[in-house]
């Protein structure tokens, strides 16, 4: 080595300059004493001195200077310098200073070997320390292989096993890493441990290997490896890097984290978190409030950014996300899934509104569950609570027995309920439960109860309940109820309504139906302007322009009137003609008969209803059916009495007709008799009665006959007066 030629050249030099003072001696002249020696530090040393001085060149160029105290030179040409110290000029724009107690270079060896208390200083503040360590002339790299210890600034360290090259300004620690970084009042606020660990100081950055553990106040960063960024001055942490198994738990922010790798990004001055990044199935615990559990986030990836205050300002995920709402005193908890989402809020109220998009799945488990999918979906938050809900495109919903779906559902989560609308490939929104099934333009949901309001172009389906004793109002098991449809309806098959607008009221299984509205179930056909059905009753009352088409053992009656009224108690069919202010008063299904005043409200036109029994025309028209059959028992009509059957017409105020035996009874009033005409034949009196199946007629108790030929006889023809 070039050093150490030097050294031996010049020890030449220095053996021939003390010979010729040597022969230069010898004379008659007496010599004087010799100047006392210093004592020898080790006796097999070829040459000693003091205040030895080295310096290495390259080119030009002084690249380094050794200095010692004493400097020993031995057979074969090792040297020892005691008290050595080793000046390194302009290594990576910095001056470095190597000292220690003792350094010894050896024949052909290439490193200098020092010893005792070794220091290795930067000119910009950076020192570490060791008992022994290797500094090589080749690299100007210092390598030591026990215990170490570093310092810059805030940040100290420790480790086993050392390498600094000086060229690149690296340092590497081998093992049994610790790392610490302290605030102005020398208070800890970053510890790092780890198997082995890099620090690049011309790149500001500290690499973890193995095993990697930090407490940064009370919380604790895990991984298998890791990198924390450094501030110019090496002395704070500004960004953490965790890859592999990664881990945070505790903090300000959130409870815990976890994925194969996470980002920590902190402020220009390392206090504060202010965003988050995890990849490969990241899974994120917002601290809660008042001991209640915090929102949780899942996903292939997740970003969380956080404002000063560590509240959370926004949040991304992608790739089978889920972001779930504990339960909390006002609200169920929650889970939302999805392909991704993303969501925005405000420093010091934390996020507001979320967005999630692809394969949306809502689930919310309270006193009862509800659950939803669409492709997207927004909504609205206030804490940990979803205040609102937007669903959209191929959304079902499900809820206490109840599914609804359309191309767009609102839901208010507070309120419970949802409104449905948009059509989407055809289909129109729908709502359905055990008793009903509704499709419409637009429809509002209360799901306690249920309450359901749909407008245009509403259809409906009436689902038929499980079989029980005819007029059973009282509970069920379980505290439900029985319904059914209207008794004139054939019980366990499906009923059909249309109409412009319905709203359903679940709790007390009613529907009222406005605008043209049609009931339907095979032959059986009802309209009115309105229809409305009491299914625990099984009544039914359509007013306003009614007109029925009722399919009855023995044929078909058709009926007309401004009120159709069914009563399912009394198995009555009432067809009554009012005036619309009558029609537009509360329905009355007990089947009374309008109060005083009433025959004021009277229509122009008369209820009407054909059959086999007639063709009959009165004020108000009962028919009562069979107890148990599809068919009709009595016929009453009321006032302005008009029927016809065959080539019988017959009026008077008031009609019964008892369908056993065909019989017909008529009455009158004292100022409007009872009048039937039968072909050429006029019959009058208080009461009339006549039997359909035979000639028979009694008029007033007394009972007249008629031949065939005199009932099937011509009429002759009129002459003038």
């Amino acid at each position: 080595m070039k050093w150490q030629k030097n050294v031996r050249r010049g020890l030449a030099a220095f053996g021939i300059v003390c010979a010729i003072a040597v022969y230069a001696a010898i004379g008659e002249r007496q010599s004087s004493a010799p100047p006392e020696l210093l004592p020898r530090l080790d006796p097999r040393s070829i040459i000693e001195s003091t205040g030895a001085a080295f310096q290495q060149f390259s080119a030009a160029k002084q690249e380094y200077v050794i200095e010692a105290e004493r400097q020993l030179t031995y057979e074969g040409g090792a040297t020892k310098f005691i008290g050595v110290t080793i000046k390194v000029k302009e290594r990576g724009g910095r001056d470095f200073v190597i000292s220690g107690r003792e350094a010894q270079a050896g024949e052909g060896q290439k490193d200098l070997q020092v010893i005792g208390d070794v220091r290795l200083a930067a000119s910009d503040g950076f020192v570490a320390s060791t008992d022994h360590a290797t500094f090589s002339d080749a690299d100007a790299t210092v390598r030591a292989a026990g215990p170490v210890s570093f310092q810059k600034g805030r940040m100290s360290g420790s480790g086993i096993g050392m390498s600094y090259d000086q060229s690149t300004d690296v340092l590497t620690l081998a093992d049994t890493v610790r790392v610490a970084v302290t605030d102005e009042a020398g208070k800890t606020t970053m510890e790092f441990t780890s198997a082995s660990a890099t620090l690049v100081r011309a790149e500001d950055y500290l690499s973890l290997e193995g095993n990697v553990h930090a407490l940064r106040g009370e919380q604790v960063l895990e991984s298998d490896r890791g990198r924390a960024l450094l501030s110019e001055d090496d002395d704070l942490v500004t960004f953490i890097e965790l890859r592999g198994n990664a881990r945070v738990v505790g903090g300000e922010a959130f409870e815990s984290m976890g994925a194969r790798d996470i980002d920590l990004d902190y402020s220009d001055m390392g206090d504060v978190l202010e965003r988050v990044v995890l990849q490969g199935g990241g899974t994120v615990i917002l601290a809660g409030e008042d001991d209640e559990g915090g929102r949780q986030f899942e996903g292939e990836s997740l970003e969380l950014m956080f404002a000063p205050d560590q509240t959370l300002t926004q949040a991304t995920g992608r790739g089978g996300v889920r972001m779930m709402l504990p339960a909390a005193a006002s609200a169920p908890s929650r889970t939302i899934k999805a392909r991704s989402f993303d969501a925005s809020g405000e420093p010091g109220k934390g996020l507001t509104a979320a967005r999630f998009n692809d394969q949306v799945e809502f689930e919310e488990k309270g006193t009862t569950r509800r659950a939803a999918r669409s492709a997207a979906l927004r909504t609205t938050l206030s804490g940990q609570d979803v205040t609102s809900a937007v669903f959209t495109t191929a959304v079902s919903f499900e809820a206490e027995g109840l599914r609804a779906s359309a191309s767009e559902v609102q839901y208010d989560p507070a309120g419970g309920g949802l409104r449905l609308r948009g059509a989407e490939g055809g289909k129109v929104p729908r709502v359905s439960d055990e008793k009903i099934e509704i499709d419409a333009d637009t429809i509002d949901v209360t799901i306690e109860g249920p309450r359901m309001v749909a407008t245009g172009h509403v259809r409906t389906v009436l689902r038929p309940q499980a079989a029980g004793a005819r007029g059973n109002t009282g509970g069920q098991a379980g505290g439900a109820q029985t319904t059914r449809l209207p008794g004139l309806l054939q019980q366990g098959q499906a009923a059909n309504v249309s109409a412009g607008t319905l709203d359903y009221q679940g709790v007390a299984a009613t529907a009222a139906y406005t605008g043209d509205a049609m009931l339907w179930q095979g032959d059986t056909t009802i309209r009115a302007d309105a229809i409305s059905l009491d299914q625990r009753k099984a009544d039914l009352v359509a007013i306003g322009n009614g007109r029925s088409n009722l399919p009855l053992e023995g044929g078909v009656s058709i009926g007309r009137a401004s009120e159709i009224r069914y009563d399912d108690a009394a198995r009555r069919i009432t067809f009554a003609s009012v005036q619309p202010a009558v029609a537009a008063s509360p329905v009355n299904s007990s089947g009374a008969r309008p109060g005083a005043g009433a025959a004021a409200a009277r229509s122009t036109t008369p209820a009407q209803l054909s059959g086999p029994q007639g063709d009959l025309r009165a004020t108000r028209i009962e028919v009562v059916l069979a107890g148990a059959a599809s068919r009709i028992d009595r016929l009453e009509a009321y006032r302005d009495v008009d029927v016809r059957l065959d080539t019988r017409v017959a009026t008077g105020d008031r009609l019964t007709y008892f369908d056993a035996d065909g019989r017909y009874v008529i009455t009158g009033v004292a100022t409007v008799p009872v009048t039937i005409v039968e072909e050429c034949r006029e019959t009058t009196g208080r009461t009339v009665t006549f039997f359909r199946s035979s000639e028979r007629v009694i008029v007033d108790g007394n009972e007249e006959i008629r031949t065939q030929s005199r009932r099937g006889g011509s009429c002759p023809a009129s002459t003038a007066p």
